[in-house]
Protein backbone atom coordinates (compact mmCIF):
# COMPACT_ATOMS: atom_id res chain seq x y z
CA UNK A 1 0.00 0.00 0.00
CA UNK A 2 1.53 3.37 -0.75
CA UNK A 3 0.82 5.72 2.14
CA UNK A 4 -0.16 9.74 1.41
CA UNK A 5 3.12 11.77 1.25
CA UNK A 6 3.08 15.25 3.34
CA UNK A 7 2.09 16.60 -0.23
CA UNK A 8 -0.18 14.48 -0.69
CA UNK A 9 -1.79 15.45 2.60
CA UNK A 10 -1.96 19.07 2.13
CA UNK A 11 -3.26 18.49 -1.14
CA UNK A 12 -6.31 16.47 -0.11
CA UNK A 13 -6.99 18.69 3.02
CA UNK A 14 -6.66 21.56 1.27
CA UNK A 15 -9.42 21.06 -1.07
CA UNK A 16 -11.38 19.16 1.52
CA UNK A 17 -11.78 22.19 3.29
CA UNK A 18 -13.21 23.66 0.33
CA UNK A 19 -15.42 21.22 -0.19
CA UNK A 20 -16.68 21.02 3.32
CA UNK A 21 -17.57 24.52 3.48
CA UNK A 22 -20.92 23.87 2.38
CA UNK A 23 -21.56 19.45 3.04
CA UNK A 24 -24.84 19.59 2.66
CA UNK A 25 -24.98 21.81 -0.88
CA UNK A 26 -22.36 19.71 -2.15
CA UNK A 27 -23.31 16.72 -0.85
CA UNK A 28 -26.49 16.81 -2.38
CA UNK A 29 -24.40 17.24 -5.57
CA UNK A 30 -21.95 14.17 -5.43
CA UNK A 31 -25.43 12.00 -4.83
CA UNK A 32 -27.40 13.52 -7.85
CA UNK A 33 -24.42 13.04 -9.68
CA UNK A 34 -23.70 9.38 -8.83
CA UNK A 35 -27.40 8.78 -9.79
CA UNK A 36 -26.77 10.38 -13.52
CA UNK A 37 -23.38 9.31 -14.20
CA UNK A 38 -24.10 5.57 -12.78
CA UNK A 39 -28.01 5.09 -12.98
CA UNK A 40 -27.16 1.56 -11.80
CA UNK A 41 -26.50 2.78 -8.71
CA UNK A 42 -30.28 3.94 -7.96
CA UNK A 43 -31.55 0.70 -6.84
CA UNK A 44 -29.21 0.22 -3.86
CA UNK A 45 -30.78 3.71 -2.15
CA UNK A 46 -34.41 2.23 -1.16
CA UNK A 47 -35.46 5.07 0.52
CA UNK A 48 -34.58 8.00 -1.08
CA UNK A 49 -35.72 9.08 -4.10
CA UNK A 50 -33.48 9.16 -7.04
CA UNK A 51 -36.06 10.45 -9.78
CA UNK A 52 -38.03 14.14 -9.81
CA UNK A 53 -36.91 17.17 -8.69
CA UNK A 54 -34.18 15.65 -6.37
CA UNK A 55 -32.37 19.42 -6.25
CA UNK A 56 -35.37 20.37 -3.88
CA UNK A 57 -35.27 16.66 -2.07
CA UNK A 58 -34.38 16.36 1.29
CA UNK A 59 -33.71 13.32 1.60
CA UNK A 60 -31.04 13.35 -1.02
CA UNK A 61 -29.67 16.59 0.60
CA UNK A 62 -29.71 14.61 3.85
CA UNK A 63 -27.99 11.67 2.30
CA UNK A 64 -25.63 13.34 0.85
CA UNK A 65 -24.72 15.37 3.76
CA UNK A 66 -23.71 12.12 5.66
CA UNK A 67 -21.37 10.98 2.68
CA UNK A 68 -19.28 14.23 3.59
CA UNK A 69 -19.36 13.86 7.04
CA UNK A 70 -17.71 10.12 6.77
CA UNK A 71 -15.36 11.77 4.05
CA UNK A 72 -14.38 14.21 6.64
CA UNK A 73 -14.23 11.86 9.37
CA UNK A 74 -11.33 10.11 6.95
CA UNK A 75 -10.17 13.10 6.27
CA UNK A 76 -9.40 14.50 9.37
CA UNK A 77 -7.37 11.20 10.08
CA UNK A 78 -4.86 10.86 7.47
CA UNK A 79 -2.25 10.96 9.83
CA UNK A 80 -3.91 8.67 12.08
CA UNK A 81 -4.46 5.86 9.31
CA UNK A 82 -5.44 3.06 11.68
CA UNK A 83 -8.51 5.09 13.04
CA UNK A 84 -9.28 6.04 9.19
CA UNK A 85 -9.41 1.79 8.29
CA UNK A 86 -11.85 1.56 11.60
CA UNK A 87 -13.86 4.30 10.17
CA UNK A 88 -13.85 2.59 6.82
CA UNK A 89 -14.52 -0.92 7.84
CA UNK A 90 -17.48 0.19 9.68
CA UNK A 91 -18.79 2.17 6.36
CA UNK A 92 -18.05 -1.14 4.75
CA UNK A 93 -20.03 -3.82 6.95
CA UNK A 94 -23.13 -1.24 6.68
CA UNK A 95 -23.02 -1.02 3.17
CA UNK A 96 -22.28 -4.94 2.75
CA UNK A 97 -24.53 -6.13 4.80
CA UNK A 98 -27.39 -3.52 6.08
CA UNK A 99 -28.28 -2.05 2.52
CA UNK A 100 -26.38 -4.85 -0.01
CA UNK A 101 -24.31 -2.51 -1.85
CA UNK A 102 -21.59 -4.02 -4.16
CA UNK A 103 -18.32 -2.27 -3.53
CA UNK A 104 -17.35 -1.17 -7.27
CA UNK A 105 -20.05 1.50 -6.17
CA UNK A 106 -17.53 2.97 -4.12
CA UNK A 107 -15.34 3.60 -6.59
CA UNK A 108 -18.57 4.99 -9.22
CA UNK A 109 -18.63 7.38 -5.84
CA UNK A 110 -14.92 8.29 -5.93
CA UNK A 111 -15.13 8.90 -9.44
CA UNK A 112 -18.41 11.27 -9.18
CA UNK A 113 -16.25 13.16 -6.68
CA UNK A 114 -13.24 13.86 -8.68
CA UNK A 115 -15.59 14.97 -11.45
CA UNK A 116 -17.56 17.04 -8.90
CA UNK A 117 -14.16 18.68 -7.35
CA UNK A 118 -12.84 19.57 -11.05
CA UNK A 119 -16.20 21.24 -11.98
CA UNK A 120 -16.19 23.09 -9.08
CA UNK A 121 -12.97 24.13 -8.54
CA UNK A 122 -11.75 24.62 -11.69
CA UNK A 123 -7.91 25.00 -11.78
CA UNK A 124 -7.24 24.72 -8.47
CA UNK A 125 -7.98 20.95 -8.71
CA UNK A 126 -4.63 20.71 -10.88
CA UNK A 127 -3.13 17.70 -11.92
CA UNK A 128 -1.22 17.31 -8.96
CA UNK A 129 -4.06 17.61 -6.78
CA UNK A 130 -6.07 15.10 -8.72
CA UNK A 131 -3.28 12.78 -8.31
CA UNK A 132 -3.30 12.89 -4.36
CA UNK A 133 -6.89 12.67 -4.66
CA UNK A 134 -6.79 9.45 -6.31
CA UNK A 135 -4.25 8.33 -4.51
CA UNK A 136 -6.23 8.41 -1.66
CA UNK A 137 -9.15 6.95 -3.26
CA UNK A 138 -7.07 4.18 -4.39
CA UNK A 139 -6.16 3.38 -0.32
CA UNK A 140 -9.73 3.87 0.57
CA UNK A 141 -10.86 1.44 -2.26
CA UNK A 142 -8.17 -1.15 -0.96
CA UNK A 143 -9.19 -0.93 2.79
CA UNK A 144 -13.22 -1.08 1.57
CA UNK A 145 -12.32 -4.21 -0.71
CA UNK A 146 -10.27 -5.58 2.22
CA UNK A 147 -13.53 -4.99 4.46
CA UNK A 148 -15.88 -6.41 2.13
CA UNK A 149 -13.64 -9.41 1.68
CA UNK A 150 -13.22 -10.01 5.62
CA UNK A 151 -17.17 -9.90 7.01
CA UNK A 152 -19.69 -12.10 6.66
CA UNK A 153 -22.80 -11.20 5.37
CA UNK A 154 -25.38 -11.16 9.13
Amino acid sequence: MALLTDADKKNIQHIWAKLFENPEENGKTIVIRLFTDYPETKAYFKTIPTEGNLQEEPLVRFHGRRVMVALNQVAENLDNWKQACRILDRLAVKHKNVHQVPSVNFQSMFQVILNVCKELLGNEFSTEVSLSWVKLFSLLSEQINASYMSTSKS
